[in-house]
């Protein structure tokens, strides 16, 4: 049994799932919507600011979080966009099944880590990793 045929058979099981072709059927929705590409698009520049924002240490604002709550809510009302969300929602989700069987699959049982009061233990390091200027 080759590991790699058997991620080929998966790869052809997934493209035939009712949510990838709920995915792909969205996707190309947008595509022939040009409204709903642009607002899409302006949507996700939006997110992925945000994101990056939060990714240089920068917390959001109250306002910038209100202000995609409501971007969201006016998308969402787009009929071709809330499917297409819904749709990565639901194929999304089959991805994480996925993982978690295969997680659950590959998981070693490990003995008696744990103490006798079930309670894990943080120790300290002992030496400090040394680090440029210090």
């Amino acid at each position: 049994m080759d590991v790699r045929e058997k991620a080929r058979d998966l790869a052809s099981a997934l493209q035939n799932s009712a949510e990838y072709q709920r995915l792909i059927n969205a996707r190309k929705a947008i595509d022939e919507h040009q409204a709903a590409k642009i607002m899409l698009r302006d949507f996700r520049n939006k997110q992925l600011n945000l994101q990056k924002q939060q990714m240089e240490g920068k917390p959001i604002t109250e306002t910038q979080a209100e202000e995609m709550r409501k971007l969201y809510e006016i998308v969402s009302v787009n009929p071709y966009i809330r499917e297409l969300i819904e749709a990565e929602f639901a194929f999304g989700g089959l991805m994480m099944e996925i993982q978690e069987i295969i997680g659950e699959a590959l998981s070693i049982e490990e003995d008696n880590l744990e103490d006798e009061d079930d309670e894990p233990k943080i120790e300290q390091p002992s030496k400090k990793l040394w680090t440029p200027g210090n």
